[in-house]
């Protein structure tokens, strides 16, 4: 049963949460594209919004990451999506990367902009992700430990810049309850924990080991990081405190990026802290303080004229501004 405006209440508790998330910010009319992978996650992004957004203004992609060794696999998820999404009456994509990934990082990117490119041909408003709270604490714990700084700590919004990510307060326990509760099954991708090592030590060592050393902790811990990450959001939109705001506000017509004279105004831990809100304006998350220090290291010097690569971005420096090069 689809739910839209005026429609009956859904049976689920997970219904109705992410309901009164899509009028929150207004989603009810748009166009939705979920990216689905066949794991528990994303499987019920899709089986939620199944019911709640009209067939018509709802479709699927499965992303394949290329012929490896891990190909058999994705041919079966494939497979099992697509057969999904007829179940579920919603329209099914499949693209395949032409490159091989070495890292999550390069995954990620090549999933999201050929993800990019479907919305834009199919006139999809609205990307749906089933990014949930066990996601959402080990990255600001892989943050946390690189050094990225207070901006990690925000990680991700329900809804930013196209995205829609429902779950981000639902642990990944209540997907797959849910699954069972609509006779609904995932098919998990075995290559996760090899993909990101450190993501899955996080995950499978450090976080049930505290969980075994004080029962709650690790609630208790997400709860105390989702509690910092909106003081500092907070923060950062008060008057005066947004720095990357009065960087756009101070910096001469023609200028890119960040004002090198409004850079040179600020002291050091304000620059890390411009630096880190640029890069994560430009959809840069996998850096750390201490490239952010290597940064400030290289503009620390009396050239007009820079270029540089630091945390996998092309730095172009000259008398006016800052930039890192698309």
């Amino acid at each position: 049963m689809k739910r839209v405006t005026g429609g009956t209440r859904p049976k689920q508790d997970l219904d109705h949460q992410v309901w009164k998330l899509i009028k929150k910010f207004d989603l009810q009319d748009k166009k939705f594209l979920v990216a689905l992978s066949g794991g528990a996650d994303s499987v019920a992004t899709l089986a939620v919004l199944s019911k709640l957004i009209k067939a018509e203004k709802l479709g699927a992609c499965y992303f394949h990451h290329g012929d490896d060794k891990n190909q058999d696999y994705r041919k079966e998820a494939q497979a099992f999506c697509e057969k999904l999404c007829k179940k579920l009456g919603v329209q099914f994509f499949a693209l395949k990367s032409k490159s091989l990934a070495k890292s999550e990082a390069q995954y990620r990117d090549q999933r999201y902009e050929a993800l990019k490119r479907l919305q834009k041909e199919h006139d999809f408003e609205v990307l749906a992700t089933g990014h949930h709270s066990d996601d959402l604490l080990e990255t600001r714990l892989m943050r946390i430990v690189r050094g990225t700084g207070a901006q990690g700590l925000i990680a991700m919004s329900y809804y930013s810049q196209g995205v829609f990510r429902p779950f981000l307060e639902t642990p990944k326990v209540e997907l797959r309850k849910y699954l069972r509760s609509e006779r609904l099954r995932a098919f998990e991708d075995p290559s996760n924990a090899i993909l990101d090592p450190f993501r899955n030590w996080v995950r499978e060592d450090w976080l049930k080991a505290l969980e075994k050393r004080q029962k709650g902790a690790v609630n208790s811990l997400a709860r105390s990081l989702e509690t910092l990450a909106q003081e500092l959001h907070s923060l950062e939109h008060k008057p005066g405190t947004d720095l990357l705001s009065q960087n756009e506000a101070n910096k001469p017509q023609g200028v890119e990026g960040i004002s090198r004279a409004f850079y040179l105004t600020l002291n050091q831990f304000e620059q890390r802290r411009l630096l880190a809100q640029y890069l994560f304006s430009l959809g840069k998350r996998d850096f750390s303080q201490s490239q952010l220090e290597e940064i400030q290291k290289r503009l620390d010097k009396s050239q007009k004229v820079i270029t540089f690569k630091v945390s996998g971005c092309d730095w172009e420096i000259n008398a006016e501004q800052i930039k890192v090069e698309s």
